[in-house]
């Protein structure tokens, strides 16, 4: 004879199998809740690694940018220091040459003068010169034609042409226009 079940052992039967259940789904749930996790630990990870990657080529382009400007700072301030001493050489020479009209060789630049402003004036012409200021004035005898030629005119059509010269023997070149030298020597780049 079967025995029925009673009631109560039903019961008991039906909590175990709940019972049984729900620590299944809690485990399916856990084990997938850590797997979500780790998915979600491992792409702030990745995001974290590239936003850091990131930051770095964005400073080295700035780090860059810092030093090239500090560069071209740098190379603007040399270039001003060469042409402020080169200015202060040609105007030291000016005064010097300026200083010279008592020389016995001035009255001989002064005809060297002449002679230049009057082959360009052309003949005949009118010549005076300015003992004081060393300008000598031709101006040809139809009035069409007035050459000016004097020492602060020689001088500085001699300083742009000395310009590279002067500039080699001080500081080792020519000025370039970035305040290097041009002659690429390891001085113009100090």
């Amino acid at each position: 004879m079967d025995r029925e079940p009673t009631t109560g052992a039903l019961i008991d039967a039906m909590e175990h199998q709940a019972a049984d259940e729900r620590r299944r789904i809690r485990s399916e749930a856990d084990a997938r809740a850590g797997g979500v996790l780790a998915s979600a630990d491992a792409e702030c990870e990745r995001l974290k690694t590239e936003a850091l990657h990131a930051l770095d080529k964005d400073l080295a382009v700035e780090r860059q940018r810092i030093v090239g400007e500090a560069i071209m700072q740098a190379r603007a301030e040399r270039l001003r220091m060469k042409r402020r001493l080169l200015a202060d050489v040609f105007r030291r020479a000016g005064e010097k040459i300026n200083r010279r009209t008592a020389d016995a060789e001035y009255p001989a630049a002064l005809a060297l003068l002449a002679a230049e402003a009057r082959a360009v004036a052309g003949e005949p012409c009118e010549v005076t010169a300015g003992v004081e200021d060393g300008l000598v004035t031709a101006l040809s005898s139809d009035g069409r034609r007035r050459v000016e030629n004097g020492i602060a005119a020689r001088l500085g059509r001699a300083e742009i042409v000395a310009e590279h010269e002067v500039a080699r023997r001080l500081f080792g070149g020519v000025v370039a226009a970035d305040g290097a030298s041009a002659s690429g020597s390891a001085r113009g780049h100090e």
